[in-house]
Protein backbone atom coordinates (compact mmCIF):
# COMPACT_ATOMS: atom_id res chain seq x y z
CA UNK A 1 0.00 0.00 0.00
CA UNK A 2 1.44 3.39 -0.95
CA UNK A 3 1.70 6.33 1.41
CA UNK A 4 -0.92 8.21 -0.64
CA UNK A 5 -3.52 5.45 -0.27
CA UNK A 6 -2.74 5.04 3.45
CA UNK A 7 -3.30 8.78 3.94
CA UNK A 8 -6.58 8.58 2.04
CA UNK A 9 -7.80 5.66 4.17
CA UNK A 10 -6.86 7.52 7.38
CA UNK A 11 -8.64 10.63 6.14
CA UNK A 12 -11.78 8.61 5.38
CA UNK A 13 -11.75 6.99 8.82
CA UNK A 14 -11.45 10.34 10.59
CA UNK A 15 -14.28 11.80 8.49
CA UNK A 16 -16.45 8.80 9.35
CA UNK A 17 -15.54 9.03 13.04
CA UNK A 18 -16.32 12.76 13.05
CA UNK A 19 -19.67 12.18 11.34
CA UNK A 20 -20.59 9.46 13.85
CA UNK A 21 -19.51 11.66 16.74
CA UNK A 22 -21.56 14.59 15.41
CA UNK A 23 -24.57 12.32 14.90
CA UNK A 24 -24.35 11.03 18.47
CA UNK A 25 -23.96 14.57 19.81
CA UNK A 26 -27.03 15.67 17.81
CA UNK A 27 -29.00 12.70 19.18
CA UNK A 28 -28.00 13.66 22.71
CA UNK A 29 -28.93 17.33 22.30
CA UNK A 30 -32.25 16.54 20.60
CA UNK A 31 -33.41 13.62 22.72
CA UNK A 32 -31.74 13.58 26.15
CA UNK A 33 -34.41 15.60 27.97
CA UNK A 34 -37.41 13.80 26.37
CA UNK A 35 -35.91 10.37 27.10
CA UNK A 36 -35.23 11.30 30.75
CA UNK A 37 -38.68 12.86 31.10
CA UNK A 38 -40.34 9.77 29.63
CA UNK A 39 -38.46 7.50 32.01
CA UNK A 40 -39.59 9.67 34.93
CA UNK A 41 -43.17 9.52 33.73
CA UNK A 42 -42.92 5.77 33.40
CA UNK A 43 -42.21 5.63 37.11
CA UNK A 44 -38.44 5.77 37.52
CA UNK A 45 -37.03 8.05 40.22
CA UNK A 46 -34.72 10.92 39.19
CA UNK A 47 -31.50 8.96 39.70
CA UNK A 48 -32.81 5.78 38.08
CA UNK A 49 -34.08 7.83 35.13
CA UNK A 50 -30.69 9.53 34.78
CA UNK A 51 -28.94 6.14 34.88
CA UNK A 52 -31.31 4.60 32.34
CA UNK A 53 -31.01 7.66 30.07
CA UNK A 54 -27.22 7.38 30.16
CA UNK A 55 -27.46 3.66 29.47
CA UNK A 56 -29.79 4.28 26.50
CA UNK A 57 -27.23 6.64 24.97
CA UNK A 58 -24.37 4.22 25.63
CA UNK A 59 -26.33 1.51 23.84
CA UNK A 60 -27.01 3.95 20.99
CA UNK A 61 -23.29 4.76 20.78
CA UNK A 62 -22.41 1.06 20.62
CA UNK A 63 -25.06 0.35 17.99
CA UNK A 64 -24.93 3.61 16.06
CA UNK A 65 -24.28 1.83 12.78
CA UNK A 66 -27.52 -0.16 13.31
CA UNK A 67 -29.64 2.96 13.90
CA UNK A 68 -31.30 4.05 10.66
CA UNK A 69 -30.93 7.73 9.83
CA UNK A 70 -34.13 9.47 10.88
CA UNK A 71 -34.98 6.74 13.41
CA UNK A 72 -32.77 7.96 16.21
CA UNK A 73 -35.70 9.07 18.38
CA UNK A 74 -37.51 5.76 17.92
CA UNK A 75 -34.35 3.82 18.77
CA UNK A 76 -33.70 5.84 21.93
CA UNK A 77 -37.30 5.70 23.15
CA UNK A 78 -37.52 1.97 22.45
CA UNK A 79 -34.28 1.36 24.31
CA UNK A 80 -35.42 3.56 27.20
CA UNK A 81 -38.74 1.71 27.47
CA UNK A 82 -36.98 -1.64 27.61
CA UNK A 83 -34.60 -0.32 30.27
CA UNK A 84 -37.54 1.05 32.30
CA UNK A 85 -39.32 -2.30 32.11
CA UNK A 86 -36.21 -4.05 33.39
CA UNK A 87 -35.79 -1.56 36.22
CA UNK A 88 -39.45 -1.88 37.18
CA UNK A 89 -39.33 -5.66 37.09
CA UNK A 90 -36.52 -5.44 39.61
CA UNK A 91 -38.19 -2.83 41.77
CA UNK A 92 -41.79 -4.12 41.38
CA UNK A 93 -43.23 -0.75 42.32
CA UNK A 94 -43.62 2.79 41.02
CA UNK A 95 -42.41 5.72 43.11
CA UNK A 96 -43.35 9.08 41.66
CA UNK A 97 -41.53 11.86 43.47
CA UNK A 98 -43.56 14.88 44.62
CA UNK A 99 -41.15 17.25 42.87
CA UNK A 100 -41.44 15.51 39.48
CA UNK A 101 -41.88 18.04 36.72
CA UNK A 102 -42.63 20.89 39.09
CA UNK A 103 -41.38 24.15 37.71
CA UNK A 104 -40.81 27.34 39.63
CA UNK A 105 -43.42 29.89 38.76
CA UNK A 106 -42.31 33.01 36.95
CA UNK A 107 -43.97 35.77 38.86
CA UNK A 108 -47.42 34.12 38.69
CA UNK A 109 -50.08 34.70 41.25
CA UNK A 110 -50.03 32.47 44.31
CA UNK A 111 -53.42 31.00 43.44
CA UNK A 112 -52.22 29.95 40.00
CA UNK A 113 -49.17 28.28 41.52
CA UNK A 114 -51.34 26.40 44.01
CA UNK A 115 -53.66 25.28 41.20
CA UNK A 116 -50.70 24.22 39.07
CA UNK A 117 -49.24 22.21 41.98
CA UNK A 118 -52.63 20.59 42.54
CA UNK A 119 -52.86 19.60 38.86
CA UNK A 120 -49.32 18.17 38.92
CA UNK A 121 -50.11 16.17 42.06
CA UNK A 122 -53.32 14.87 40.50
CA UNK A 123 -51.54 13.89 37.26
CA UNK A 124 -48.79 12.11 39.20
CA UNK A 125 -51.34 10.13 41.19
CA UNK A 126 -53.32 9.21 38.08
CA UNK A 127 -50.19 8.06 36.24
CA UNK A 128 -49.02 6.05 39.24
CA UNK A 129 -52.31 4.10 39.26
CA UNK A 130 -52.36 3.28 35.54
CA UNK A 131 -51.58 -0.18 34.21
CA UNK A 132 -48.00 -0.25 32.86
CA UNK A 133 -49.03 -1.14 29.27
CA UNK A 134 -51.52 1.73 29.17
CA UNK A 135 -49.10 4.10 30.89
CA UNK A 136 -46.38 3.53 28.28
CA UNK A 137 -48.69 4.29 25.35
CA UNK A 138 -50.29 7.27 27.12
CA UNK A 139 -46.97 8.90 28.06
CA UNK A 140 -45.46 8.40 24.62
CA UNK A 141 -48.51 9.78 22.79
CA UNK A 142 -49.93 12.46 25.08
CA UNK A 143 -46.78 13.73 26.76
CA UNK A 144 -43.98 13.03 24.29
CA UNK A 145 -45.90 13.54 21.05
CA UNK A 146 -45.07 10.27 19.30
CA UNK A 147 -47.50 9.00 16.70
CA UNK A 148 -49.47 5.79 17.14
CA UNK A 149 -47.42 4.00 14.42
CA UNK A 150 -44.18 5.08 16.15
CA UNK A 151 -45.50 3.80 19.47
CA UNK A 152 -46.57 0.49 17.94
CA UNK A 153 -43.07 0.02 16.55
CA UNK A 154 -41.35 1.09 19.78
CA UNK A 155 -43.43 -1.10 22.06
CA UNK A 156 -43.48 -3.90 19.49
CA UNK A 157 -47.26 -4.27 19.26
CA UNK A 158 -49.68 -4.15 16.32
CA UNK A 159 -50.96 -0.71 15.33
CA UNK A 160 -54.53 -1.60 16.31
CA UNK A 161 -53.36 -2.68 19.75
CA UNK A 162 -51.51 0.62 20.20
CA UNK A 163 -54.64 2.56 19.24
CA UNK A 164 -56.80 0.45 21.54
CA UNK A 165 -54.40 0.90 24.47
CA UNK A 166 -54.32 4.64 23.85
CA UNK A 167 -58.12 4.81 23.89
CA UNK A 168 -58.28 2.75 27.10
CA UNK A 169 -55.48 4.81 28.65
CA UNK A 170 -57.35 8.05 27.96
CA UNK A 171 -60.56 6.62 29.43
CA UNK A 172 -58.67 5.37 32.47
CA UNK A 173 -56.89 8.71 32.89
CA UNK A 174 -60.16 10.67 32.78
CA UNK A 175 -62.01 8.30 35.14
CA UNK A 176 -59.13 8.11 37.64
CA UNK A 177 -58.56 11.87 37.53
CA UNK A 178 -62.24 12.49 38.15
CA UNK A 179 -62.26 10.08 41.10
CA UNK A 180 -59.03 11.41 42.61
CA UNK A 181 -59.90 15.06 42.06
CA UNK A 182 -62.66 14.73 44.63
CA UNK A 183 -60.05 13.62 47.23
CA UNK A 184 -57.55 16.47 46.75
CA UNK A 185 -57.89 19.54 48.96
CA UNK A 186 -59.38 22.53 47.19
CA UNK A 187 -57.90 26.01 47.22
CA UNK A 188 -58.90 27.75 50.42
CA UNK A 189 -59.93 24.48 52.08
CA UNK A 190 -58.13 23.57 55.27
Amino acid sequence: MSDASAFSLTDELSVTDRAQSERLERMFKDHHAPVWRTLRRLGLGPEAAADATQQAFLIAAERLDDVRAGSERAFLFGTAIRLARGTQRRARRIDLEPEMDEREGRGGRQEELVDQGRRVTLAERVLSEMDQELLEVFVLFELEGLTTPEIAELVDIPLGTAASRLRRARETFRATASRLERTLPRRGAR
